[in-house]
């Protein structure tokens, strides 16, 4: 999990993400698929951050106004 909080710091700032994916790491899913999921929560938890947005409350219409890469 070390791996993946150095790449998307966010993700450390956050204990729930951190655990969602320790649940999926630990069910065995494979290392590019915590990677790809990684990524994504990282990209909609930094959404969040930049609008100021509760990640527990994010609705999709937050999760949809996040600009494209």
């Amino acid at each position: 999990m070390l791996v993946v909080k150095e790449k998307w710091p966010v993700l450390g700032r956050h204990v729930q993400a951190t655990a969602w994916l320790r649940v999926w790491t630990d069910l065995g899913r494979a290392p590019r698929t915590i990677d790809a999921y990684a990524r994504g929560l990282a990209e909609s938890l930094e959404m969040c951050e930049r609008e100021g947005v509760d990640p527990i409350t994010a609705s999709r219409a937050h999760v949809g106004s996040r600009p494209a890469a």
